[in-house]
């Protein structure tokens, strides 16, 4: 894939320290491989390097613009809501204006000239491993019913080729497996390559132990002789097993924490608010219910709980989601 402008422009300026950092980092290479990143490690490095450079340079100058003429304007301003003072020496009326101190001056420099650079510099770092675990993620949860497809394919006396044609034409349905097919079958048809180095060069690249659990029994099936029907229909019966087992521990899961939701997210905050009201009530210690102690409860105690339960279902339900 050919690089963008910016991608370009970061080569020239900064290849050489991407090439240095990442000589012999062959994991990281790897990693940008199984996430998909159609980069060049040294050229990753580089134009990450460059958008940080970027990010501190335009940090600097909305720095120096407000340190230097937003600031000291605002300073020059009448202050409406202080009094003015009379010197005791020359008499005059001092005016009062606004007053920034230093600290928010150096707190101010140091985010914009330190921690968005870092910030920009963490989610590149963090990017490959983010993108390579979604993409196992998916690739996981996916494969169940590609082998289902697959075994089916092969029943129809489908060849391996046109087995991983049609199954990356179905992108929207089995995900970045599809992309996976994809690539083997443009390994096999446009680059020559025999079945056997194809999948073994797909065991390597994919995030996924599951698909390349799946991609090796091939690779053993093929060497040994064997019969790929027979193997991709054992594998779908073996996959399906484990979903539905799968799913499954997921309901018994989700029922659990409705339990826990239907005791902590309703009726304990009508406990709570009786038992409040009593406790002060009946207190002779002089304790008052304050309406603030009721503004935390409501609008502070109870979106938590209810954000903390919708959290805890929706990434279960994500679990079994194939969407």
């Amino acid at each position: 894939m050919a690089l963008t402008g910016f991608e370009t422009f970061s080569r020239v300026l900064f290849g050489w320290l991407g090439r240095m950092l990442t000589k012999d980092s062959l994991s990281f290479k790897n990693q940008l491989v199984k996430a998909r990143i159609p980069l060049l490690a040294e050229d990753y490095v580089a134009t990450t390097v460059m958008q940080v450079v970027l990010t501190f340079l335009v940090g600097l100058g909305v720095t120096l613009l407000l340190l230097g003429v937003v600031i000291p304007q605002i300073e020059s301003m009448e202050d409406p809501n202080a009094a003015p003072t009379i010197n005791s020496q020359t008499g005059e009326t001092i005016i009062p204006t606004y007053s920034i101190s230093l600290f928010v001056e150096i707190v101010i420099a140091a985010v914009l000239l330190l921690a968005l650079p870092g910030l920009v510099a963490l989610v590149q770092w963090l990017t490959p491993a983010l993108l390579e675990s979604s993409r196992a993620s998916d690739m996981d949860k996916q494969i169940p019913f590609a082998a289902s497809y697959v075994s089916a394919m092969a029943a129809a006396n489908a060849t391996p080729s046109m087995t991983f044609k049609s199954l990356a034409r179905n992108k929207d349905i089995y995900g970045e497996i599809a992309h996976e097919a994809a690539w083997i079958y443009h390994s096999m048809e446009f680059m020559g390559r025999d079945l056997v180095t194809t999948l073994k060069e797909a065991v390597d690249r994919t995030p996924s132990e599951r698909f390349a659990e799946f991609v090796q029994g091939i690779i053993g099936t093929v060497t040994a002789g064997g019969n790929l029907k027979l193997y991709f229909l054992n594998r779908a019966e073996y996959y399906g097993q484990q979903n539905r087992s799968h799913v499954k521990d997921v309901l018994q899961q989700m029922a659990l924490f409705s339990e826990a939701y239907v005791v902590v997210a309703v009726a304990l905050p009508i406990f709570a608010m009786i038992i409040a009201v009593i406790t002060f009530w009946v207190s002779g210690a002089g304790m008052q219910l304050e309406q603030i102690h009721m503004y935390l409860l409501v609008f502070g105690g109870f979106p938590v709980i209810q954000i903390v339960f919708s959290g805890l279902f929706y990434s279960l339900s994500q679990e079994v989601s194939t969407d």
